[in-house]
């Protein structure tokens, strides 16, 4: 049988989840905690196999407690069960230890299920908050991607790629930056090559995505057309 551990400050709901969870005859609900600290209080011969522990906690937060069962019970599974559905707190949770994370408004089937899949081993995130996490998700592949592109170009390079978007030609370029005509034809076939696009449309759209850019969207669109008209 595996071994649960409920940390839940609400009595009612407290009493709700042992009702649930001695239903299922593979559970065996070992400890009722309404804070964290008493948890870590008792004596623990052999350690819960999962700690189904919410966010909002007195005494210790949800972070806290979670650090502390991973430091002291390294094969505990932990199953966040919160009305907290911030995209914050879902990272913090994951980023602390959390196992799963599971909303307060989830069905009885859901909690039972989610409790499985991570005593088998598997994350498990309400239907509800992944939107939240693919959005967090998308954003911080979007700052990866940024950052790389960034840090992929040389200085002279961003300082050529600054003046495309204000719209220099190459031969204005070149007597900006007192070089050949020869070095900014180079210059601009690596930047092409090294962030992947095939027209300065394109050049300017990615400048843009690392914050080289101008504001103002007609005169992207004008810089555009004109840079198309000379090629």
């Amino acid at each position: 049988m595996y071994k649960i551990a409920i940390v839940e400050d609400q009595t009612i709901i407290r009493a709700g989840l042992y009702a649930v969870l001695t239903q299922e005859p593979q559970f065996n609900v070992v400890s009722q905690s309404n804070n964290p600290i008493d948890l870590f209080r008792q004596t623990w011969l052999i350690p819960p196999d999962l700690v189904l522990l919410d966010m909002i906690m007195p005494k210790m937060n949800g972070v806290e407690a979670m650090e502390e069962i991973k430091k002291r019970w390294h094969g505990a599974k932990i199953l966040i069960y919160t009305s907290k559905n911030t995209e914050e707190s879902i990272s913090d949770a994951f980023q602390a230890g959390a196992d799963g994370y599971l909303l307060k408004s989830s069905t009885t089937e859901e909690l039972i299920s989610a409790v499985k899949n991570v005593l088998m081993g598997h994350y498990h995130v309400s239907d509800a908050i992944l939107p939240k996490i693919m959005n967090r998700y998308l954003r911080v592949e979007k700052m990866r991607s940024t950052n790389h592109l960034h840090n992929i170009l040389t200085t002279r390079e961003r300082e050529l790629l600054k003046l495309i978007t204000e719209g220099y030609k190459n031969k204005e370029i070149a007597d900006s930056l007192c070089i050949s005509l020869k070095t900014v034809e180079t210059h601009r076939t690596n930047l092409m090559k090294k962030l992947n696009v095939h027209n300065v449309a394109e050049l300017i759209s990615v400048a843009g995505e690392i914050g080289i850019t101008q504001s103002d969207k007609r005169q992207f669109q004008a810089i555009s057309y004109s840079y198309q008209l000379a090629d």
